[in-house]
């Protein structure tokens, strides 16, 4: 009985621990669901918000976004489409915004961009596939890009009309370079040919009213000339097409050849006028002395014309530095009225003077300094002042040369003269094909010692000569008929392969830019150009034919521009002042010159432009080394000329014939008396 009940009583112990059991697990169930759906609606509440968000952002979106699916229909189209095209429902993809959507279906090229343009307005579309239907659909979005495009559309015009611009400017500066060689030719000719005239009769037998007004004609057709270079050598340095050449010369020279210039007026003024040159200035510097001329003459005229008494004097100094260049220093001081301090800025300007008075008082065009100092930065140098109104001026020019290798020395040396170092037992063959030219230089090689030299009239008789005779050194003219002198130099090049070949230096009264180039092309070791003096022959021949023999060349007189037929102190550098020899060579002058004269008419009667050119180009080397330089001068600009440009060449073909008319009466008389 009691077992039993002990066994009754176990059992309810365990259903009552199986009931508990349980309820404590639906607790569990209750409360996990419990927990789980609040988790879920949470979480769908969630959803639906970023859906509604996701939702919105289309809605509110400023700019038109389209659902087109593969059928055509139009899924969705937010307010802004709706706005923006109010009939796209009722169009679908026929409205025009949606023209062609239908081809993306085609392609799987994910995300595309177009353009498409509305009346005045231009959308960029971003089409993309959209997965929010079970059919194929894509996503349109529009974005309103009319501003961009309109400006672009400017920048466009903006870039044409800058290229329109830039192609007239171009037309303009070629223009003005016409115009510039046309007014320098039509012009320049005939105020040499004034001046000429006007010193001639200067020199007549006339009486005094009448001489002073012959002068009077001449000194303004000079002051005229100057204006004139003035102006066009200006608008060259503005244009760019200045060019400064690099050739050997004296320092110390030029600089003297300024002061002989000038000391006619310096002593006409009543005013002291010196030249002081550094001896530890090199004998020879590469540089460009023509436009060196140029700006010392323009800071002397200017002393002198500002300078009522006192002194003007030039300086030349400076130092080579660690590089072997030489830094010169040049000085042109004068004790003149001075420049106030606030104005001496502005006279490098164009067109500026010190003030009004001083124009109307001295004259000018106030160009000069501006052209000097755009010719000194163009050199690689600068020019400053130092002034104090009524006490006088310092302009110090500093421009940087490279010292000659060919030709060593200093300015202060006596015996150093421009011939240093020539070996004249050297073998020379000269080619040129007129008898003028050959003429000088025979004479030029005889004061230079030379006597084992021989020479040749033309190209054929040039290849003849050198492989007999096998020279050291070559003077080789490049303008001859048949076989010209950049062919000589290649056939001479084909065949001497040695390392020690002949030295050939063109003798060229080309001295454009790119005469050099072409000469070196031909197998040319250096170039000269005409008229040949006697000074730069002679540094020429000492750097490619060195030696012990020391030439002291004669001093030249300075030659007037344009004033006389015959520059007979020139001349007489060659006759030595001996009549007979003199006779002589004006009577080979003239005949060649009257075979010159011939050939150009038969060459111009044929209309064979070429010859006519070639024919000129021969007469001006032949006229600048006898110093007929009005002569020389109309060569010189005819040889310039387009061949295509007949008026000119027509016009200035007559102005040769009446020069050599001129000349021809002239010498006619000089010889008869």
């Amino acid at each position: 009985m009691l077992l039993w009940q002990h066994m009754q009583f176990d059992n309810s112990t365990l259903l009552y621990a199986l009931v508990a059991a349980l309820i404590a697990a639906l607790v569990v169930l209750c409360y996990l669901y419990r927990a789980t759906r609040l988790h879920s609606g949470k979480a769908l509440r969630l959803a639906k918000r970023e859906t509604e968000e996701i939702v919105q952002l289309a809605l509110n979106n400023p700019y038109p976004l389209i659902q087109v699916t593969h059928s055509g229909k139009i899924l969705f189209a937010n307010p802004a489409a709706m706005t923006r095209f109010p009939d796209i429902k009722d169009l679908g993809v026929k409205h025009p915004v949606l023209d062609g959507v239908l081809q993306y279906f085609e392609t799987d090229s994910g995300v595309t961009t177009r353009e498409v343009a509305l009346g005045n307005t231009v959308y960029a579309q971003t089409i993309t596939a959209g997965n929010l239907a079970e059919e194929k659909s894509v996503i349109i979005y529009c974005y309103d890009i009319s501003e961009r495009k309109a400006y672009e559309a400017m920048l466009q015009k903006s870039r044409e009309l800058a290229e329109q611009a830039r192609r007239e400017a171009e037309r303009a500066n070629q223009a003005r370079g016409e115009f510039l060689a046309n007014m320098s030719h039509e012009l320049r000719t005939p105020m040499n040919g004034i001046i000429g005239l006007s010193g001639i009769l200067a020199e007549a037998d006339l009486n005094k009213e009448q001489h002073e007004i012959a002068e009077a004609v001449n000194g303004s057709a000079r002051n005229l000339l100057i204006i004139l270079n003035d102006v066009l050598d200006f608008s060259k340095i503005e244009a760019g097409e200045l060019q400064i050449e690099a050739i050997d010369f004296d320092l110390a020279k030029t600089a003297q050849l300024i002061a002989k210039l000038q000391q006619p007026v310096a002593e006409g003024k009543g005013l002291q006028f010196s030249c002081v040159i550094d001896p530890t200035v090199p004998l020879h510097v590469v540089g460009d002395p023509a436009r060196l001329q140029q700006v010392l003459n323009n800071l002397v005229s200017n002393a002198l014309k500002f300078t009522e008494s006192g002194s003007v004097n030039i300086q030349v100094g400076g130092l080579v530095d660690d590089q072997g260049v030489f830094q010169s220093s040049i000085e042109v001081r004068d004790t003149g009225i001075g420049i106030p301090r606030d104005k001496q800025e502005r006279i490098f300007n164009k067109f500026q003077q010190a003030d009004s008075s001083t124009a109307r008082k001295y004259g000018g065009t106030g160009l000069g300094l501006a052209i000097t100092r755009n010719l000194v930065a163009l050199m690689g140098g600068r020019i400053t002042l130092s002034s104090r109104e009524d006490e006088g001026t310092v302009f110090t020019v500093r421009i940087p040369f490279a010292v000659s290798q060919g030709v060593r020395g200093k300015a202060g040396d006596a015996g150093a003269m421009c011939g240093a170092g020539i070996d004249n037992n050297a073998k020379i063959l000269i080619v040129d094909d007129h008898p003028v030219n050959l003429l000088f230089m025979r004479k030029m090689m005889r004061d230079m010692g030379f006597q084992n030299f021989e020479t040749a009239s033309g190209g054929k008789e040039a290849l003849a000569l050198y492989d007999r005779m096998r020279p050291d050194l070559i003077l080789l003219d490049c303008q001859m008929p048949e076989i010209d002198g950049f062919e000589v130099a290649r056939r001479i090049r084909e065949t001497d392969k040695a390392d020690d070949g002949v030295v050939i230096i063109a003798v060229t009264a080309d001295a454009m830019k790119g005469a050099e180039g072409k000469c070196q092309a031909a197998g040319m070791n250096d170039y000269i150009s005409k008229p040949v003096e006697k000074d730069k022959l002679m540094g020429v021949l000492a750097r490619w034919v060195p030696g012990d023999y020391v030439a002291t060349p004669k001093i030249a007189s300075s030659r007037e521009s344009g004033g006389q037929i015959i520059d007979w102190a020139h001349l007489d550098e060659y006759t030595d002042g001996d009549k007979e020899t003199e006779n002589h060579v004006l009577g080979i002058f003239m005949e060649s010159l009257e075979e010159d004269i011939a050939r150009m008419e038969d060459s111009l009667r044929a209309r064979d432009y070429q010859d006519w050119n070639a024919v000129v180009h021969k007469m001006y080397g032949a006229c600048s080394h006898f110093g007929a330089e009005l002569m020389a001068g109309l060569c010189d600009e005819a040889q310039e000329l387009d061949q295509s440009d007949v008026a000119h060449i027509n016009t200035a073909h007559e102005r040769i014939k009446t020069e050599y008319a001129r000349i021809h009466d002239y010498l006619e008389r000089r010889i008869a008396a």
